[in-house]
C-alpha cells in the first residue's frame, strides 16, 4: 500500500486541528503558556545547542571517515 496518500491525510488533519485549536483563545493561551513553560533559557538553551552541534560533527566525521 502507498504510504503518500496517508501522510497527505495525516498532515491535513494537523493543520485543521491546528487551526481549529488556535482560534479558541483560551486553549491558545494555555498553549502559549505551556511552551513558555517547556522552553529552554538562558545557559541551559546554549549548553543544549552546544551538545547538538558537537553531536552533529561527530556524526560527519564518523560518516567522513567511514564511506570510501
Amino acid at each position: 500500500m502507498r504510504r503518500l496518500p496517508w501522510i497527505l491525510i495525516l498532515a491535513t488533519l494537523a493543520v485543521v486541528i491546528g487551526l481549529f485549536m488556535g482560534r479558541d483563545p483560551e486553549h491558545a493561551q494555555r498553549l502559549s503558556d505551556m511552551y513558555r513553560g517547556v522552553a529552554f533559557t538562558g545557559e541551559t538553551r546554549e549548553l543544549v545547542i552546544t551538545l547538538l552541534a558537537l553531536g552533529i560533527g561527530a556524526f560527519i566525521v564518523y560518516l567522513t571517515f567511514t564511506r570510501r
